[in-house]
C-alpha cells in the first residue's frame, strides 16, 4: 500500500510539472516538459514537436540544476522513456582511476584500499597498481551502466561499494562465495567477494604470482551484480546473469569500455571456452526453460552441470533483447526495466515487454537465427517448434 501511494502521489506531481523555457547553447530558448532523467541526461516533450533526449553537459547550469531537483522531488518517475532512447555511447570511462592503500594491519592480515566509488580489504598485501587495475574495472563498469540508455543505474551512491578479496577459499566460502568461483556477489551483505588463487593471484617462495589479465570478465561480472544490487530480487535470473556476461563480454582496456564491434565481441566471449568440437556450435537452452529458472533452480542447475550452456544461453538471449529485438537499440528492455521499477510483476512485464504475444518458442527461433550474423550455430534441444503456416 505504501508503494501504491507513493506510485500515485508520484504520477500527481509528474502530471502537475508544466512545459518551461529550456536553454541549449546555439539553439534559440524553447519550451519543453521534463518526463524522465537518469544520471547523464534528461528526456524533453516539447510540444507540437515530440521527445528528446538532451545530456546534462549541453544544458545550462540553472535547467542541469533544475532537473537535479525535478528527480530528487519525483524519486519515482522513470529515469529513460523506452519511446525515445538517447544513443547507445561509443565508450564510457572511469571518473578517476585514483587508489591508494589507507590502513594496513599485518598482524591481522588486513590491508585496505579506496577508490572513489569503491572501498577493498584483501588479506594479502598487494601492490597498489594490482589494485588498481581491479577497481579501474570496478569504476569503469559503474561509468558504463549509468551511460547505457538503460534507466539502470542514476550514479547517486550515498556510500562506497565494499569488496573484500581473500587468499583462502575455506575464507572465501564462510563469507558467502560461491564454490569454484573466482568472484560472488553477496547480496545479503552487499560485499563482491573475490578468491584471489582463482582470479590468478597467489603468494609464493619467490613472491606473489600475478595472473590476473585474463580473469578481469569475471570481476566486469561481479561488479555489475553489485552495482545493479538494487534490482537483485526483481530481475529474473536468466536476465540478471545474461546481463551481467552482456557486460562482461563488452571490449575493456584499463579504465575504459568501448561499445563498438560488439557482435565479434560477444562471439569471442562465448566461444572463450571452446576447446573440442565444432568451435562455432554452442547450445541454447530453449526461452522456455531458461526463463522459468528462479535463483535455486539455476545454482542447483551450475551445481549439477557446466555451467557453459546456461551462461551463453542467458548471455545471448540478453544480448538479442539489447541489439535485435524491436528497433534493435534495446527499447523493449528498458520498458521492461521500468515496469519492475514501478512494481509490476516480472512475469507480467515479461509477457507485455519482451514476449510481445510471441511464443518462447517462436522467440528461440529468432535467437538461433540471429546468432548466425554473430558468426555462431546455435543447437536447441528440443529444436524450436516452426510457427503455424509456414
Amino acid at each position: 500500500m505504501r508503494r501504491l501511494a507513493l506510485l500515485l502521489l508520484s504520477a500527481i506531481a509528474l502530471h502537475a510539472e508544466e512545459a518551461r523555457p529550456w536553454t541549449l547553447a546555439g539553439i534559440a530558448p524553447f519550451n519543453a516538459e521534463l518526463i524522465a532523467a537518469d544520471g547523464l541526461r534528461a528526456t524533453l516533450l516539447v510540444p507540437g514537436r515530440g521527445k528528446t533526449v538532451i545530456p546534462f553537459a549541453q544544458m545550462s547550469p540553472a535547467d542541469a540544476a533544475y532537473v537535479h531537483e525535478w528527480r530528487a522531488r519525483n524519486p519515482e518517475a522513470p529515469l529513460v522513456d523506452p519511446e525515445r532512447l538517447a544513443a547507445w555511447p561509443g565508450w564510457a570511462a572511469a571518473e578517476s582511476l585514483e587508489v591508494r592503500m589507507t590502513s594496513e594491519d599485518a598482524a591481522a592480515s588486513r590491508w585496505h584500499y579506496e577508490s572513489a566509488h569503491f572501498s577493498v580489504d584483501s588479506d594479502l598485501k598487494l601492490p597498489v597498481s594490482v589494485v588498481g587495475d581491479f577497481t579501474a574495472v570496478f569504476e569503469a563498469t559503474r561509468a558504463a551502466l549509468i551511460a547505457l540508455p538503460l534507466g539502470l543505474h542514476l550514479g547517486d551512491e550515498t556510500q562506497k561499494y565494499r569488496v573484500l578479496m581473500l587468499s583462502s577459499a575455506l575464507d572465501y566460502g564462510h563469507a558467502g562465495g560461491h564454490g569454484g568461483s573466482g568472484g560472488t556477489y553477496n547480496a545479503h551483505s552487499g560485499k563482491m567477494l573475490l578468491l584471489l588463487p582463482n582470479l590468478g593471484i597467489r603468494p609464493g617462495t619467490n613472491g606473489l604470482t600475478l595472473d590476473y589479465q585474463r580473469n578481469l570478465f569475471i570481476l566486469k561480472h561481479e561488479v555489475t551484480h553489485q552495482i545493479l544490487g538494487a534490482w537483485q530480487e526483481a530481475l529474473p535470473i536468466w536476465l540478471s546473469e545474461g546481463f551481467c556476461e552482456c557486460i562482461a563480454a563488452v571490449p575493456y582496456t584499463r579504465g575504459r569500455y568501448a561499445f563498438q564491434g560488439l557482435d565479434a565481441a560477444m562471439h569471442d566471449y562465448v566461444l572463450k571456452w571452446r576447446t573440442t568440437g565444432n568451435p562455432r556450435e554452442l547450445q541454447l537452452i530453449p526461452p522456455a526453460r531458461l526463463m522459468a529458472f528462479d535463483a535455486k533452480q539455476w545454482n542447483d542447475e551450475v551445481a549439477a552441470r557446466s555451467a557453459y550452456a546456461l551462461y551463453n544461453s542467458a548471455a545471448l538471449l540478453t544480448y538479442y533483447f539489447l541489439h535485435a529485438d524491436g528497433r534493435g537499440d534495446g527499447a523493449n528492455l528498458a520498458a521492461f526495466f521500468d515496469d519492475l521499477r514501478r512494481g509490476v510483476s516480472a512475469s507480467d512485464a515479461e509477457a507485455k515487454r519482451l514476449l510481445r504475444d510471441r511464443t518462447q518458442e517462436v522467440l528461440a527461433a529468432e535467437v538461433q537465427a540471429y546468432s548466425r550474423k554473430l558468426g555462431l550455430m546455435l543447437k536447441i534441444d528440443p529444436p524450436p517448434a516452426m510457427p503455424v503456416g509456414r
